[in-house]
């Protein structure tokens, strides 16, 4: 059995991939729900995975396929618990333009989170690249093909 992690900053598909998955009967998990702690880092407050939930969600996978999503500084401590991490990317046009359309959520529609998508693309997104298995770009691709590469990796 697999558990695949797919990350990436905002705009680069993982809801959407995930969507596609459940509806094809993959179990899917979005950590962006029901998965997060504020930590607070002196005056600063940051949104990060609550270990033990995640640790608990592994357990009770670990008998199953599961794809799981996110983007968070904490990820990388559960990498050796999964079969392969994907990195979801898009150019940063692309990404802003999907987040501007997308009737989902609001993340990224005000200045400031605008902004912060700007310098997670900048900052984070390297990281991403060298911390991550699998590099699928979403920027001209369907979202049936993301998933049919994703199923490949179960």
């Amino acid at each position: 059995m697999s558990i695949i992690f797919v990350t990436g900053l905002s705009g680069v598909g993982k809801s959407s991939a995930l969507e596609q998955l459940a509806m094809e009967g993959y179990n899917v998990v979005d950590t962006d729900y029901g998965y997060l702690k504020i930590e607070k880092n002196g005056a600063a407050e940051e949104k990060v995975w609550d270990e033990e939930k995640i640790a608990q969600l592994m357990e009770k996978y670990k008998n199953s396929h599961l794809f799981i999503s996110g983007c968070y500084s904490n990820q990388g401590k559960f990498y050796n618990q999964f079969d392969c991490v994907v990195l979801l990317k898009a150019d940063l046009e692309i990404m802003m333009d999907r987040i501007n359309n997308r009737t989902s959520h609001n993340y990224g529609k005000s200045a400031d989170e605008r902004d912060e998508v700007i310098d997670s693309f900048k900052n984070v997104l390297p990281l991403l690249v060298k911390s991550s298995d699998v590099t699928i770009d979403t920027s001209y691709c369907e979202i049936d093909v993301v998933c049919k590469r994703l199923k490949e990796l179960l």
